[in-house]
């Protein structure tokens, strides 16, 4: 499969170039081979991980499963999460952000993330008929009470039923309310800058949240939002080399080490391209 070692994102108005210092397998060229047992022929479930070992009682060798890493599995897991929102987030021209709580009347346990989550999804679900060309990006917070409230990024809500709420943030602009959700108290503000609401977004999305909502959707989004186009290259000269090549018009940058690779993140603006 493809070794890489510069990834470009084009998300709505940012290109992002990702060098790494080492070369990566590109995994969406990787075919899932069903895993089988060597000795057996018995086919092993898949999403486990297996090693040979050696039976100290026989001394046979055997196939056994690993016990599974539950703290960096769930990292993984976190770190994945917030890489789509934040994609999701990035790659789509947004006009509104929107927040829902949810009053004790019309929800018997404010702390219950599912019994919440559950509200969102059918209020979400009867809005997509009314609002068919409707583009949305929606994740919890929970408050230091514990109760769970959500926040989302919205274009294309004619049909929502905003109102004036009466009240202005602390530049003037007109705070609305969303008529048509009844689970609570809402606000929406126009937005007038985009890449700090993407920012305000995904900080929600914390390691804490996603240890809390293990096995749990942590996100909604509707099916007609944009992801951002993904090139990788492989590049026959020096990580200092390729970083340079990147750097013309460069808006931001920043380095970070994981444990498998260095990578230098390079972001320019797309609004001024031809």
């Amino acid at each position: 499969h493809k070794m890489f070692n510069v990834r470009i994102k084009r998300f709505y108005d940012t290109e992002q170039i990702q060098v790494f210092s080492q070369g990566m397998h590109s995994k969406g060229e990787v075919k899932k081979e069903k895993k089988v047992d060597p000795f057996t022929g018995e086919v092993l479930k898949h999403n486990r991980k297996y090693e040979l070992s050696e039976n100290p009682f026989n001394g046979w060798t055997e196939v056994v499963e690993c016990e599974p890493n539950t703290t960096e599995s769930s990292r993984i897991s976190a770190s994945r999460t917030i890489n789509k929102i934040y994609d999701i987030a990035r790659s789509n021209c947004w006009e509104w952000f929107l927040t829902f709580t949810f009053s004790p009347e019309k929800v018997e346990d404010r702390k219950d993330y599912e019994e919440c989550s559950k509200k969102l999804s059918m209020w979400l679900n009867r809005m997509r008929k009314t609002c068919p060309d409707m583009v949305y990006l929606v994740v919890p917070e929970q408050h230091k009470d514990g109760a769970y409230h959500f926040h989302g990024l919205f274009s294309d809500i004619d049909n929502l039923g905003l109102v004036d709420s009466g009240t202005v943030d602390k530049d003037g602009n007109t705070i609305y309310n969303v008529g048509s959700y009844k689970f609570g108290f809402t606000t929406a503000e126009r937005i007038r800058d985009l890449g700090r609401s993407c920012s305000y977004l995904s900080k929600y999305i914390t390691k804490d949240l996603c240890a809390v909502t293990k096995g749990k959707r942590r996100y909604w989004s509707s099916r007609n939002v944009k992801l951002p186009v993904v090139e990788e290259l492989h590049l026959e000269v020096s990580e200092a080399e390729r970083i340079r090549m990147f750097m013309d018009g460069c808006t931001y940058i920043k380095s970070t080490q994981t444990p498998y690779t260095d990578v230098t993140y390079i972001e320019r603006s797309l609004m001024d391209a031809p």
